[in-house]
């Protein structure tokens, strides 16, 4: 096996390229690489030199599974600018069209550095060697103002590459419907010629849809979990925010539940998805065989009502409940995962107490990009290996000589895949340990929740740790929320 490896400098060591409005896409996606690349060996005459050559590689590049990332550590700054720039037209008064400032900024290496691994073959080489001269004609990545300047490198896999240092991320794909990041699929390079030429004759570019490969890509050396999220914001009738006591959160979990699975009992939905599926997955229990059979819950993993309390940095916020974040357990490919885009894809939903509509709740455009829930997430750029509860962990059973409270925990984040060795330590506590919150029994149970005890707790990881973390028998109703603790 040989690697491929274009690396892209930044030399002003800020990135500007976006998914949205104000969501930038970090780190880039292969997809957007690979515009780049085109960009770069079809402009002047390397646009009509040696053009077999040129899309027989590009052809073989977009054939391969999406790579590897590797980047340095980065902030953010210029959220709250904007700045406005004329347009470019004929008129004397130039019409300003508002530009956000927000960018990644690259600390310490301003490289990002994309690897493949391909077979060992003449064609392979030939294919790769090609790639590596048309990398060294990309020019920008991103925005305009995003100049780069890049180069590549064939190694063979048995020689050993540069470590990735301790100040440097390694990332890795997954495939997944609704992925995040984009990577070039097999007739790419022919509908992006198509798209130029019909955006010259005054079509639309979305008219030319491109064929890619949704990915996901997650930090190899931190613990994360490869679950879909959707993230709601709760409003009264009146258009203003709907707030719920921290003690009482299940209010607010429990009516976006309800309001969910009541989108999915149309028949629509349950003809394609099926009723066993939509009560599995939404309702957490099994379907009823009939009016009158008991209700039993469901023992695989399901949707997650998590609210989310309105904290931040100076814990200056009230704690109040304004949104619930839903996780999807269970989601990762297959119909489950279509089920969950289509939540994803709600755009309003009305909330109920007792059949009264009170409020409605409003998606999140992009979950990761709320700054109340990155308090709960960690991430690669601020890395913390402690965790410390905001609501308190019910227990997976009950304790007894010889299995305490932290064997119960270490017991509970077995079951979200992660291993005993890679746990440090457990501290467990009855009174709130982060402020803001409340003592372990204060928070309202009820049912089969309240079978066993609840403690807050502080964990600590032997590797940093990225969100959502929610542990223990609650977790289904956000009990067990943890935060990063640094």
């Amino acid at each position: 096996m040989m690697e491929l490896s274009l690396s892209v400098t930044f030399p002003s060591r800020r990135y500007h390229g976006r998914r949205g409005e104000r969501v930038l896409e970090w780190p880039p996606s292969p997809l957007r690489l690979f515009q780049a690349l085109i960009a770069g060996s079809h402009r002047g005459a390397y646009g009509i030199v040696n053009q077999d050559v040129r899309d027989r590689a590009l052809k073989w590049l977009e054939s391969l599974r999406p790579p590897t990332i590797e980047i340095g550590q980065v902030t953010e700054e210029g959220k709250e600018y904007t700045n406005y720039l004329p347009n470019n037209d004929d008129m004397l008064d130039h019409i300003r069209t508002p530009k956000p400032m927000l960018a990644k900024v690259l600390i310490g290496s301003e490289r990002v550095i994309y690897r493949w691994e391909v077979a060992d073959d003449e064609d392979a080489r030939t294919n790769a060697s090609v790639i590596c001269a048309i990398a060294s004609l990309v020019t920008h990545l991103g925005q305009h103002q995003d100049i780069v300047y890049a180069h590549g490198r064939v190694a063979d896999v048995e020689t050993p590459s540069p470590q990735v240092s301790q100040s440097r991320c390694l990332f890795e794909p997954t495939k997944r419907i609704g992925g995040k990041w984009h990577s070039p699929n097999r007739g790419a390079l022919r509908a992006y010629q198509k798209r130029y030429r019909g955006v010259l004759s005054g079509d639309s570019p979305l008219d030319y849809p491109i064929p890619s490969h949704s990915v996901d890509y997650r930090p190899s050396r931190f613990i994360s979990f490869d679950t879909p999220l959707a993230l709601f914001e709760l409003w009264q009738l009146d258009d203003a925010r709907l707030k719920f006591e921290p003690r009482d959160f299940r209010q607010a979990s429990a009516m976006v539940r309800h309001a969910i699975l009541e989108h999915f009992k149309q028949q629509s939905f349950v003809n394609y998805y099926g009723k066993d599926l939509v009560c599995r997955l939404v309702a957490g229990h099994e379907p009823q065989i009939g009016p009158s059979e008991k209700v039993r819950s469901y023992d695989g993993d399901h949707f997650g009502y998590v609210p989310i309390p309105s904290l931040d940095r100076s814990f200056n916020a009230d704690g109040y409940i304004r949104r619930v974040l839903v996780i999807g357990y269970g989601c990762t490919d297959g119909k489950a995962r279509e089920l969950f885009t289509d939540v994803q894809r709600l755009t309003s939903g009305a909330l109920k107490d007792g059949g009264t509509p009170i409020g409605r709740f409003q998606p999140v455009e992009d979950p990761l990009s709320d700054s109340v829930l990155n308090f709960f997430l960690g991430s690669h750029e601020s890395p913390s290996n402690t965790w410390r509860t905001v609501t308190p962990i019910i227990l997976p059973g009950h304790r007894r000589r010889g299995r305490s409270e932290a064997a119960l925990i270490v017991a509970a984040l077995n079951r979200l895949g992660i291993k005993s060795e890679s746990i440090d330590s457990i501290a467990t506590f009855r009174g709130p340990i982060v402020p803001k919150t409340s003592h372990a029994l204060d928070y309202r149970v009820k049912g089969y929740l309240s079978d066993t005890q609840r403690f807050h707790a502080e964990i600590t990881f032997n590797k940093p740790v990225i969100g959502p973390l929610v542990v223990g028998r609650g977790r289904y109703a956000g009990f067990g929320l943890m935060m990063p603790w640094s």
